[in-house]
This record gives structure tokens, C-alpha cells and sequence, in this order.
């Protein structure tokens, strides 16, 4: 059966499913409920859940973009537990999300997942194709003895429109498909310091002559040891300094000293000076996102996939 979400119902079965298909996810039940309920209006979000027996085994996603609303694209995801995938699920849960694309009046679908066959199999059968990856990497921040003389204050000490200013500035200056149209600090703030996993503690500002110059956002999940890096920038006129090396050193030091065992990143992999600040750190790559575009949201006969 497909059904529109119940977010509290069905919370909890979904973050399970997200962590199946994402074996890096850093995520519960409370912050995918978050995400989903902080998605604009104006972005027209729809949710279904593919259910048998009364247990959920599949979900699928379409809204206008998030981050860049005037340029007509429409985020699709869909994830299918592994013990329901190639019985056609996926396909009627992808469905239903394309023909919300077409109400959207959208210019084409976007989908970012962690890089599997099946996944890539089934979006290409529908028209997708890649456009760019991430890479991903794990660290285990107990074996990093390197440490930073720069001023690094964790961000329950700082005034948090620094911290917004550092990520809108680098941000847009980040490899992505889509461009970014900017935030404001409302939003920036439902999205970043309401995430009920971001850690004020965890994450720091670094300043240089007095000035914040750099930022490491992280998102922990204290039950499981497990973190990730939300966003690490750096202000351009500040640079080659150093000064992202030194606010992630400050967030993998905190991590190791409250019981987290795992940190994840994700870089674009084509962001050289980034990628070599990760391997100076230690962090391992463990595999890839990859984002993948279908241009134009009309359907199309297709014969059957593999459902992901």
C-alpha cells in the first residue's frame, strides 16, 4: 500500500530504512522529523510510504529546491528497505513523486544518495544521469593527536550570526549543481541551530587578529558515538591560512573527549584543498555520493528495474 506520510508514525521506520541505504548517516527519528517539517511551503513538499503488513519499506520525497527556489528544479528521493527492493516498490513510490514534479511545474528532477549499483541502475533507467559526487570519508578522532594554536571558541560561546555569515559566504562558493540563492538568518538558523542533532558544543568558530574567519558545524548522535560534519568553511579573505584545518581539529578534540568514536565527512571530489585537509586528518574514504539530474519531469514508459 502507498499512503501519504505520518511523520510521527512513521518517523522511526523511515530513519531505520535512511540508515540501511546510508551506512554513514549520522540521523534519528527526531531530525529527520525536523527536516521534513522545516521544508518551505513554498516548496510544496509531498511524502508517501510504500507499507506491507503494516510495516513501512519504502519512502519517497519531491519538493521544490530548498536552496536555490527560483531555478525551477525539484529535489526526488526514493529508498526502499533491502528486503522489499526489485518487487516494484521503488517504481510506484518514484511514481507518484515524478507526477508531483509535474504539478510543481518543475524543469527537471535532482536525487543525491550514497552511491550503490542498484541506486545508480535504477535512476538511470528513469533518465538520470550523474552530474557530480561526493566523496565519503570516516575518522576515528580518538587517533588524532594533531592539535590547533589558533583561536578556536566552540559556538555556545559565540554569537551565532558569525557563524551564519562564515557558511553563506562559503557556500557560495561551494561546487554545486544547483546554484545557491542564499539564506536568511531565520532560515539558516531553523536549518542549522534547531537541528535537534547539531551539537553548540561541538562546533567552532575560528578567529584570526579578532576576526571569525572559519567555521566546523557538527551533528551528534550521543547514542551511537557516531558524528558528522555538517558544513566546514572558511571566509575568503582569510584563506590558505589553515584556518579550516584548525576548526576541524577543535571539533574532532571535543568528539574524542565526549564519546564519539566515528566522525563522517562528505566533500565534493573535485574540492582538492579540502580533500587534503581530510587526509591530513586521518579520515579513511569509505565510498561516494553521487547527484544525478533528469532533465524535463514528463513520464515515460520505462520496462522494469531493480527497485532501490
Amino acid at each position: 500500500m502507498i499512503r501519504p506520510l505520518d511523520l510521527d508514525r512513521d518517523a522511526e521506520a523511515i530513519t531505520q530504512i535512511t540508515r540501511e541505504a546510508n551506512p554513514l548517516a549520522v540521523v534519528n527519528a527526531e531530525g529527520f522529523a525536523h527536516r521534513l517539517r522545516t521544508i518551505p511551503e513554498t516548496s510544496r513538499p509531498r511524502t508517501w510510504v510504500a507499507e506491507a503488513d503494516g510495516t513501512v519499506i519504502g519512502v519517497a520525497t519531491a519538493f521544490l529546491s530548498i536552496f536555490a527556489p527560483g531555478s525551477g528544479d525539484a529535489a526526488v528521493h526514493v529508498t526502499v528497505a533491502g528486503t522489499h527492493r526489485g518487487r516494484g516498490v521503488g517504481s510506484e513510490l518514484f511514481d507518484r513523486a515524478l507526477a508531483h514534479t509535474r504539478e510543481l511545474d518543475a524543469k527537471r528532477a535532482l536525487t543525491h544518495f550514497h552511491a550503490n549499483d542498484e541506486g545508480i541502475a535504477f535512476a538511470e533507467h528513469r533518465g538520470f544521469v550523474e552530474v557530480r559526487s561526493e566523496t565519503e570519508a570516516m575518522l576515528d578522532p580518538r587517533t588524532v593527536s594533531e592539535r590547533t594554536n589558533l583561536e578556536a571558541r566552540p559556538m555556545i560561546d559565540v554569537d551565532p550570526h558569525l557563524a551564519y555569515e562564515i557558511d553563506i559566504e562559503s557556500t557560495y562558493d561551494m561546487p554545486s549543481t544547483e546554484e545557491f540563492e542564499g539564506m536568511t538568518y531565520e532560515e539558516w538558523a531553523e536549518h542549522v541551530l534547531d537541528y535537534p542533532l547539531f551539537s553548540l558544543e561541538g562546533s567552532f568558530v575560528v578567529f584570526d587578529a579578532g576576526e571569525a574567519a572559519a567555521v566546523s558545524l557538527v551533528n551528534v548522535d550521543h547514542e551511537t558515538g557516531r558524528a558528522s560534519s555538517m558544513f566546514t568553511g572558511t571566509r575568503r579573505a582569510f584563506r590558505g591560512r589553515g584556518l579550516a584545518l584548525a576548526a576541524k581539529l577543535a571539533s574532532i578534540e571535543w568528539a574524542a573527549a565526549n564519546g564519539v568514536t566515528s566522525m563522517y565527512t562528505y566533500n565534493d571530489a573535485t574540492n582538492a584543498p579540502m580533500l587534503a585537509v581530510n587526509k591530513r586528518l586521518g579520515y579513511v574514504p569509505t565510498g561516494r555520493q553521487v547527484e544525478m539530474i533528469r532533465e524535463g519531469t514528463a513520464s515515460s514508459p520505462t520496462p522494469p528495474a531493480p527497485a532501490t
